[in-house]
């Protein structure tokens, strides 16, 4: 039996029907017929193991000509997180409306110089400041020469967002030898400029990005120290 896939989306509409075979709508519900017929889900040619939160399988089923689709096994396959919204009942693929996010969660830098790469919730890396552990964010370090150099990581936005925060200081044990100049710019523009003192303890930076569509942080310095920039969240 062939149908066609009229794609996640429909899925996404009918969470609670996908869970436990009973719509619900308002106050009231109703019993449903669905056929299941061994449909599988495959994105970008890879099969997709279809379980719920719990880890139990889901099959994909067919209701009134409709196939639907275990919304969070798709989501998951297609990078998005899946939020589940009782009191509205809704559900978010991605980003969640006024939620705070770490921006290194959502996506990787897509230009970088001087770059240690990113701390985020799904490779465990972290790094310390002042004492404080931090497991989202990004590492740049200066190259040792005599001449200052530009270390930066620059975001894709979107235009999603309309605020920015961030911590930013030394890396606890590396060498703290010279001061550095953080600059932020926002779609091209200067927003902030300031010196990150060899003695200083990090600091917090609000950034209002008012659905800008990129943002570079940027350092300039001669040493050799680490600089961490963390908790990049972003509304």
């Amino acid at each position: 039996m062939k149908n066609t896939l009229k794609g996640y989306f429909i899925g996404v509409l009918s969470t609670v029907l996908l869970l436990g075979c009973v719509a619900y709508a308002a106050s009231t519900t109703k019993t449903i017929e669905a056929i299941y017929n061994n449909i599988k889900i495959y994105v970008d040619g890879i099969k997709v193991d279809s379980k719920d939160a719990n880890g139990n399988t889901v099959e994909p089923f067919i209701y009134n000509g409709t196939t639907y689709l275990p919304v969070r096994a798709v989501g998951e396959a297609v990078g998005k997180p899946v939020t589940w919204d009782g009191a509205t009942q809704s559900v978010y693929l991605g980003a969640v409306p006024g939620e705070k996010q770490f921006l290194t969660d959502i996506c990787e830098p897509f230009q970088t110089k001087s770059y240690d790469g990113s701390y985020n919730s799904n490779n465990g890396r972290s790094f310390k400041m002042a004492g404080k552990s931090y497991s989202n964010g990004f590492a740049m370090q200066g190259p040792g020469f005599n001449s200052a150099i530009d270390c930066y990581a620059i975001y894709n936005l979107d235009g999603k967002y309309q605020t920015m925060s961030f911590v930013a200081g030394h890396i606890d044990n590396t060498r703290i030898d010279d001061d550095a100049e953080l600059s932020i710019y926002i779609d091209d523009k200067l927003y902030k400029q300031h010196t990150i003192k060899v003695d200083a303890l990090p600091q917090k930076y609000s950034v209002p990005l008012n659905g800008a569509l990129k943002v570079k942080i940027e350092l300039k310095t001669n040493s050799t120290s680490l600089y961490g920039i963390a908790d990049i969240i972003v509304e």
